[in-house]
Order: C-alpha cells, then structure tokens, then sequence
C-alpha cells in the first residue's frame, strides 16, 4: 500500500518493497532500509529452499528421466540474481538520500480519568482535529458499533455458520431416521468441531468486550507509529505511547484505515492499571461517540 502523496513533502512517493518512502524528503527511509536488509538477510535462505525443492523434484519425482521439464521449473532461478541486484541497488539509493528536516507536531497533552500534568507525547506530524476531540471526550465515553466492525462481525458469523448449520442439519436427518443418536455417523468429529467453532466465537466475543471496556473506561494518549508494513492490502503497525507515570509501552496491530504510517500520531486506549491492556483506535470494530 503506498500513499497518494508524501505526509512531509506532499511528493509521489515510491516503493521499496512494500514499504513507502519519499525520495524527495526522506521520509520512512529508514523503516524501507531495514525492510530491505530484511529481505535481502533472508534471500539465501528462500534461495537454498529453492535449490532443495528443484532436487526434490529432479530425483524424488522422477523428472531426471526427462531433464527437459526442468527448464520450465527451473527458469524462475534467471530472475533471483536480477532480484537481489535490484535490492541492492535499491538500499545503496536508499541510504544515499538525506533526510530533511520534519515539521515538529504539536504536543498531544493526556487525558484520562483526570486530565493535568500527565506527559505530553510530540509525535512528527500535528494531531488531527479528530483525535484532539477524542481525547476531550470524558470518561466513560459513549461508543457504537463502526461500519468495517458490523461489516468484520457479519463476515466472521457467517463464516462459523457455514460449519454450524451443515452439521446441525445432517445431525437432525440422521436423528429423524432413527430417533437416536447411535447410529449418527460422524458424531465425534462434528462435536469436536463444533467445539472449535464455539471457541473462536468465545474468543470473538471476549475480544470485543475488552475493546468495549477500553473504549468506554480507559486512559486514552496520542501514541507514534513506528513502522508500518503492507501485507496483502492489510496495513499493519507498530506504535508506542507513554502512560501517565511516563512509561513507555509499545505494540502492533492491524490498521484498518490504511491511512497511518511511520512518524505519524495515532490514539491509543489503555487500561491505567495494566498498560498491556491496550488497543490503537486504528484497530478497533467500535468507535466513541464524540459530541
């Protein structure tokens, strides 16, 4: 996922990987740097997973008795070394560009259960209108249901449905026939995955009261993306904030909005006796009501 423009400079961005960064100004340079020393740390590793599947395929299945077929096997092996010279090239461009220097963002001050002399967190970029009015909103905080949770949530049921009600109805079928459950074929293996099924709806429903309970009732402070990622059209984050003792905690989740990058602020909900207890507002099905 790569952004329409630069957050800093407002240029077209390009892409290392799949990570953004501004050749212009600099900007996420140094998340894409270790993106690609990432990638090139690991390129022998994919390159000798290759080399053993080719010998697989070549003495195991039999393919040494017709050499010929290996070429179309083996033809990805001519882009390997371009694609590893292009990385290359890539991080030497990469680590030639100087960075400029960033508008400092105002400072986001703490609120939570009292608002006053907690730590102000200065994140690279200014904090939107949205989030200085989601940090004024007063414990407990009046929250509903986001259009992408009814949309996820809707998604998730009717994925679990689709081995509830197969099962459900061969069972009662089965039963009619019989008006027993001694003859039923597959009664084990169906009630184990039943099991399953209820245990990831427990676990659905135990993740959403822990985010609801946040969101009404926890700390809430302006954190720092600190890397951003892209996998598969899904945008993740790492991020860290400091509570109101001036700790610094960090974590990572999925950006829903696909909007947050390296240096920019993000709200982040924590709970005040057990920081862990965390959720960024990127990464929430609910969302406050601001008045």
């Amino acid at each position: 996922m790569i952004p329409a423009e630069c957050p800093v400079c407002r240029k077209k961005p390009e892409l290392a990987g799949s990570t953004p960064y501004c050749p212009s100004c600099g900007w996420n340079r140094d998340s894409a740097i270790s993106a690609l020393k990432m990638s090139l740390n690991s390129f022998p590793i994919g390159l000798l997973m290759f080399i053993g599947m080719a010998a697989f395929v070549y003495w195991g299945m039999g393919f040494k008795r017709s050499p010929q077929l290996m070429l179309f096997f083996l033809f990805p092996v001519a882009i390997l070394p371009w694609q590893y010279i292009s990385m290359k090239r890539k991080l030497h461009q990469l680590m030639s560009i100087a960075v400029a220097a960033q508008p400092a963002g105002a400072p986001a001050a703490h609120f939570g259960m009292m608002a006053g002399n907690a730590p102000a967190v200065y994140a690279t970029f200014p904090v939107g209108t949205a989030d200085q009015a989601l940090l004024r909103v007063p414990v407990p905080r009046r929250i509903r249901m986001a259009k992408r949770g009814r949309i996820t949530l809707w998604v998730a049921a009717f994925g679990l449905s689709l081995f509830v009600v197969p099962f459900a109805a061969n069972l009662y079928n089965q039963w009619s026939l019989y008006h027993s459950f001694s003859n039923v074929h597959g009664l084990g293996w169906g009630i184990g995955l039943e099991c399953v099924v209820l245990l990831a709806a427990y676990g659905i429903w135990k993740g959403q009261t822990r985010e609801c309970d946040l969101l009404e009732k926890g700390d809430v402070v302006m954190g720092r993306v600190t890397r951003q990622s892209s996998d598969k059209g899904n945008s993740n984050i790492q991020y860290e904030f400091t509570d109101f003792m001036g700790q610094q905690h960090s974590g990572w989740c999925q950006d829903y909005t696909n909007k947050l990058f390296a240096d920019m602020p993000v709200a982040v909900f924590y709970d005040r006796d057990n920081p862990k207890r965390q959720i960024a507002a990127c990464a929430t099905l609910h969302e406050v009501v601001i008045p």
